[in-house]
């Protein structure tokens, strides 16, 4: 080979070899940055889903309810059906007294028999159908805060009121045997009431 072509050759290696040493740093420093970025960069976090609140327990037994008569036509079997409904759930019921003009009045009623609440009714029958309506009056207040109208066979009404009616008037009862439970302002004497004797067993057969 002449020697110009030798020489020649010998640069291009020395070049290589240069550039060789020269890249590997940098690669090598490339690389590191490249590991430290990967450590360094967070990973992602789950988001935990909302533990859902717990709605506090409505409390009614041993409350004592009054239930007036309900109007309409066939009323009273879903009267009496209102009344093992609630008798069940530990609930004492009054059925002699009437209802009164003002809710000043219920409030007052409600101080000298210990009620937590009154319940009355109106059904409705046209054919076959008929519906139900059931209200809940708090005795704290004197004043109404629930109502639920339950609608069905006119023959299957009370089986349908039992399935449907509670978990629509629990919370307002739960909320009257709260209040009742309250503190109460003083105000002039509680008025006297000859009310007669709560639902005894034999009375709801």
């Amino acid at each position: 080979m002449p020697f110009g072509c030798r020489l020649a050759s010998r640069q291009i290696a020395t070049a290589a070899l240069l550039f060789a040493l020269v890249s590997a740093p940098r690669a090598e420093a490339a690389g590191k940055h490249a590991a430290s970025h990967a450590k360094s960069k967070p990973k992602a976090v789950a988001k935990a889903c909302p533990v859902p609140k717990e709605e506090a327990p409505i409390v009614v037994a041993g409350g004592k309810v009054a239930m007036f008569t309900f109007t309409g036509d066939d009323a009273e079997p879903v009267r009496r059906q209102v009344m093992h409904l609630l008798k069940s759930k530990g609930m004492k019921i009054m059925t002699s007294l009437r209802p009164v003009d003002s809710a000043e009045q219920y409030r007052e009623m409600s101080v000298a028999l210990n009620l937590v609440a009154y319940i009355d009714g109106e059904v409705t029958i046209d054919e076959n159908d008929g519906s139900a309506t059931i209200y809940v009056r708090n005795g704290a207040t004197g004043m109404r805060t629930a109502s639920a109208t339950v609608a069905a066979d006119r023959h299957q009404l009370p089986a349908s009121l039992g399935k449907e009616l509670w978990e629509r008037i629990a919370p307002a009862l739960g909320q009257a045997c709260t209040d009742a439970a309250k503190p109460r302002k003083s105000g002039r004497e509680p008025m006297r009431i000859n009310a007669g004797t709560p639902l005894t067993a034999a009375d709801d057969n």
